[in-house]
């Protein structure tokens, strides 16, 4: 029921609303224009109902991925009422209102969104540890720093960090940290490191290769509280920590020192041959058999599971008045578009990382996660960054979408008005269309493998 409800129909709403939202830019401008539209459809055929007006079919139709405006003569000049028969400027406009509404809608969801009363992480960001010899460590910056600042602009918390580091990426970033000094109690240091589009992994003391950041730093929360783990939590850590263990194990060489691995850092403690007696027998079977599972080089009688205390980082309440939340939506938006090309830049450059490029399975599993992991009302904000990938999507220079159609209207004006024949265009919007098909029937099967394997695009 949870993948209907949190993932399936939420991703449908969203879809569904916003391709509405973009065909209804075509269509206004269309009618204004006196352009004649054949059909405006919800959904995709085969049509379920619709009826006539004004000589234009409204339907409703059986698939739910979408919407579509139909145009009389999208290609063909013939008819005075056709698309193709305006003049090039009404054209440009009908052609780019699409991408222009979901403009306006990603700001407008992105205002919104700031707009409702709704907690923030205010747990700061603390560096957890420097990878050595990355930018962060040539910088000076050190692990228990405190992140402040970040290019000037204030960080609250890990997620407030990790997005402006990310959203710089490929420049020099100035840090203002404030560090702990056994004279006057903190220092503010402030420095630079650069944020590399290609970081390198290093090798830890176990020669077990770890992921690094653009910087070379990891973060974690600086202030919160203790909270109870309840038994089906406790449950799950224990098993993420066993697979830890056993990756570890895989990947560490024969003869690694056992403390690489057998240490508190995977919440397990190893005890002596008077401890693991004193345990109750069940308890003492589990110790033994983790011993002899993940810990056979520790020099402990056996081992048991010791869960770090659950901690929640601090929060508060915020909104923002729509004077400050409207230039911070659109300001949201614009960096929305700047995260997406930094994406693709590290894609195309074959740097590691996960891809940026998903489809509609893929969307439908980000949306269940964003709703079990941060509830509902920030799926505003993944709305306003889908209606974006949209507008830029529908901007660029692809056959068969806006942007494709565009292009044949600057070629005409760079011949000073002599067109491309028909025919000629539609052929390319044909193959374009049959290279989006291909494109999508491979980007759902990655998107389907990664969900049997347990990936998620937001790890």
């Amino acid at each position: 029921m949870d993948l209907l409800t949190h993932s399936i129909l939420p991703f449908v709403a969203i879809l569904l609303g916003l391709v509405t939202i973009h065909e209804a830019g075509h269509y206004v401008t269309a009618k204004m224009f006196g352009v004649k539209v054949l059909e405006a459809g919800v959904g995709f055929p085969p049509r379920i109902a619709g009826f006539r007006w004004r000589d234009t079919d409204y339907t409703i139709n059986l698939l739910p991925l979408g919407a579509f405006v139909r145009l009389l003569g999208e290609e063909d000049p013939s008819d005075p009422q056709s698309l193709a028969a305006q003049p090039k400027w009404k054209r440009t406009v009908i052609i780019g209102a699409g991408a222009a509404m979901n403009l306006v809608a990603a700001i407008a969801l992105f205002t919104a969104g700031l707009m409702i009363p709704h907690t923030i992480s205010a747990g700061g960001a603390e560096i957890i540890s420097v990878a050595p010899g990355s930018p962060a460590a040539t910088a000076g910056l050190q692990s228990g720093d405190q992140i402040l600042k970040v290019n000037g602009r204030t960080t609250e918390s890990v997620q407030d960090a990790s997005y402006l580091i990310r959203l710089y990426q490929g420049s020099t970033i100035d840090f203002a940290v404030k560090r702990k000094d056994p004279r006057t109690g903190s220092e503010i240091v402030t420095t630079s490191a650069y944020a590399r589009w290609n970081p390198q992994p290093h090798t830890d003391a176990c020669g077990v290769k770890q992921k690094e950041g653009p910087t070379g730093i990891t973060i974690g929360t600086s202030f919160g509280q203790a909270v109870p783990r309840t038994q089906a939590e406790t449950a799950a850590l224990f098993d993420q920590s066993k697979q830890d263990v056993a990756a570890y194990n895989k990947q560490v060489a024969a003869g690694s020192p056992a403390t690489c691995y057998a240490g508190g850092d995977f919440g397990f403690r190893g005890l002596n041959a008077a401890q693991c007696s004193a345990l109750e027998p069940d308890a003492q079977a589990q110790a033994q058999a983790l011993k002899q599972e993940l810990f056979s080089q520790t020099d402990s009688a056996c081992v048991v599971f010791t869960p770090p205390p659950g901690f929640a980082a601090y929060t508060r309440n915020v909104h923002e008045p729509i004077w400050k939340a409207l230039p911070h939506g659109v300001r949201m938006s614009g960096e929305s578009v700047i995260m997406i090309r930094n994406q693709l830049w590290t894609l195309v450059r074959g740097f590691a990382g996960k891809s940026p490029i998903t489809g509609p399975v893929g969307i439908a599993q980000v949306t269940g996660e964003v709703v079990n992991n941060a509830g509902w009302l920030t799926l505003i904000q993944l709305a306003a960054s889908i209606s974006m990938s949209l507008a830029l999507i529908n901007v660029m220079p692809i056959p068969m979408v806006d942007g494709g159609r565009l292009v044949f209207i600057l070629i005409e004006f760079l011949r000073r008005g002599k067109r491309v024949a028909p025919e000629k265009e539609a052929l390319v919007h044909l193959i374009g269309f049959a290279a989006m098909l291909l494109g999508f029937a491979v980007v759902t099967y990655f998107d389907i493998v990664r969900i049997i394997g347990g990936d998620s695009l937001l790890r």
